[in-house]
């Protein structure tokens, strides 16, 4: 019996775990599959590292936490388990800027006694969640707006506004909680109250997911994946169309290369899978057009331990809004996993940009360094002269959930149903963490397997 083909198209992570599952579960089915996957440029995605002299800088992502099911047993499969290093405890404790001051933010009750992120009208508000009112009927709330309704406006301000700028380079007032942080609704459906979901689940025992990464970076996995797909993976290939015609799709690409397909899986980012699918249908291209991005100017530069004004003790710092700096955030990546830098160095991460300063964005890579170095300064006192510095330019780095996005999914999956055998997977629709785009991928794989849409082999 003739293989099912299947053209993937987008080599980011969620693409090459698609690739991978659909071959793995296609074996195991006895199933006939030839998957062939097309990137426009390097695969990985944003999962790249640079190893350079003894330091492990991250392009992107620099870990994953161990909660969700998929990723781990894909580490299994590929046989990473070994490689893998768990955070430090430090990395535990993480800091705001607050009135220009690092402030640790409060991880238990006795914190938040003792912290200063918070006022104490803060705090007690904060403590009143158990009393906050329930959700308004028939509403896509904000992530702003549902923390202000719960722990109120100061918190809502200086912890979780911080935060999602910190997670997803996005504006929390714009933001849907449903969609972008599904477990905080969930909590407060199934318990009344965000804190007493915290207290039941440590009923349960169930702690804080771990943090992890490898020990040669992110781009492991990458590796790994790139290995097993072998040739099937087709780099600086990039996709110029997708038509249907007669019953079988038909992708070509910039080369003027012509792939006939039973199935087509789009793993581009959103705004990029419309360019590609416009003119088979515009609607749909709309759709997905209509999904807004942020981008990152990502600045990583490494110094001497006895040039630092204080001790890196946990994961850095995410810096509020009111602060009116460029920088999201800054990692303290040396401290955070063992073997990013060498002995009596250090090495940090600073993210500028995002829906906040999409001007700090668009610099380019001298003027971003520059930046950088000028905030550190104004945190963290330092003022030395950094012995390396990398620089990556993340355009539309983080799709933005914003409010209606339940709908505008909707509307894209409607659209789908009227092309049999086109899907889309990725960090554009349901989860923009690493561990959310390897999970789409790898679910879309194996439903591929598992459909009547490939055949049995003969």
């Amino acid at each position: 019996m003739t293989p099912r083909q299947v053209v993937i198209i987008g080599g980011g992570i969620s693409g090459l775990s698609c690739a991978f599952a659909l071959r793995q579960a296609a074996r195991e089915l006895n199933r006939a599959v030839v998957v062939s996957m097309l990137d426009a440029g390097r695969p990985g995605g944003h999962a790249q590292t640079v190893r350079e002299d003894g330091f492990v800088v991250e392009a992107g992502p620099n870990g994953f936490l161990d909660r969700e099911p998929e990723t781990m047993s894909l580490i299994r499969a590929l046989g990473l388990s070994a490689q893998l290093v768990e955070a430090r405890p430090e990395a535990k404790r993480r800091f705001i800027v607050r009135d220009g001051r690092l402030c640790e933010v409060p991880d238990s009750p006795p914190k938040l006694i003792s912290t200063d992120a918070l006022s104490w009208r803060g705090k007690m508000r904060l403590l009143g969640e158990l009393f906050a009112p329930g959700p308004p009927a028939g509403i896509d709330e904000s992530v702003f707006d549902f923390a202000r309704r719960r722990i109120g406006a100061e918190a809502a301000e200086m912890l979780v506004d911080a935060a999602v700028s910190g997670i997803s380079a996005g504006d929390s007032r714009l933001l849907s909680v449903r969609s972008q942080f599904p477990i905080m609704t969930e909590m407060e459906r199934d318990h009344g109250s965000l804190i007493r979901a915290m207290m039941a689940r440590r009923k349960q025992k169930k702690g804080p997911p771990k943090l992890f990464s490898f020990s040669g970076g992110m781009s492991s996995i990458v590796d790994a994946l790139r290995f097993q797909l072998g040739a099937c993976v087709r780099s600086d290939n990039a996709v110029h169309s997708v038509e249907r015609r007669a019953g079988r799709w038909i992708v070509e690409t910039v080369r003027g290369e012509r792939i006939d397909a039973d199935h087509v899986v789009m793993a581009l980012p959103a705004r990029a899978a419309s360019k590609v699918l416009r003119s088979l249908d515009g609607t749909l291209g709309d759709a997905l057009s209509s999904i807004p991005y942020s981008s990152v100017n990502l600045v990583a530069l490494a110094y001497r331990q006895s040039d630092l004004s204080r001790p890196l003790d946990g994961y850095g710092y995410l810096v509020t809004r009111p602060e009116g700096l460029a920088t999201l955030g800054v990692v303290w990546e040396s401290s955070l996993f063992p073997g990013r830098a060498p002995e009596g160095t250090a090495l940090l991460r600073v993210f500028l940009g995002g829906a906040r300063r999409p001007d700090a964005a668009r610099l380019d890579a001298d003027a971003a360094a520059a930046l950088a170095r000028k905030e550190l300064h104004t945190v963290m006192n330092l003022t030395a002269t950094p012995v390396r510095t990398w620089t990556f330019q993340w355009p539309d780095a983080i799709a933005q959930y914003t409010v209606g996005h339940a709908d505008r999914l909707a509307l894209i999956r409607s659209r789908l149903a009227a092309h049999a055998g086109l899907d889309v997977c990725g960090s554009s629709y349901d989860g923009v963490s690493f561990n959310q785009a390897l999970a789409s991928g790898i679910k879309l794989g194996r439903s591929l397997a598992a459909s009547a849409g490939i055949e049995a082999a003969a």
